[in-house]
């Protein structure tokens, strides 16, 4: 698996086409390229891209994950890229979703000014009522 020991942003575009509360928000992460800088460490170019349907808008971040594994691992996972161009989960589902979490989280400062809706949902919390119903406590207001 990829441990991932470094991130960096190198740009964005948000693209806004209508006001408005999109039907649906699209997230995909692409791998555009791999570069292998040692034995054991690879970086991972990548495109995080939101888009907010039907044509409400459109976010871009492109950046870099530097990772880290064994040699082994990365020769398979450099020959399956190179065939499918596709990261096999395998390898790379720790490394996917650490640029989810951190493009998704950082996205608010870029879409904010635009008033698109991050590109996710946060927890919902259930009020006194509906705790007491379900028994199960998710959050208390103090």
């Amino acid at each position: 698996m990829l441990e991932v020991m470094g991130l960096a942003f190198k740009g964005g575009e948000v693209k806004k086409a209508k006001d408005g509360v999109p039907a649906n928000i699209d997230i995909n992460i692409n791998i555009d390229k791999i570069t292998q800088k040692t034995p054991d460490g690879v970086i991972l170019e990548f495109t995080y891209a939101v888009d907010y349907k039907p044509d409400v808008g459109a976010l871009r971040i492109h950046g870099e994950a530097y990772c880290k594994d064994t040699p082994e691992n990365l020769k398979k996972m450099l020959a399956e890229y190179k065939k499918a161009k596709v990261v096999p989960m395998e390898f790379g589902a720790t490394a996917i979703n650490m640029i989810n979490a951190n493009a998704g989280m950082n996205s608010i400062f870029l879409l904010r000014p635009f008033n698109l809706l991050p590109p996710f949902m946060p927890p919902l919390i259930a009020t006194e009522a509906k705790l007491a119903a379900k028994d199960k406590p998710v959050a208390r207001k103090k």
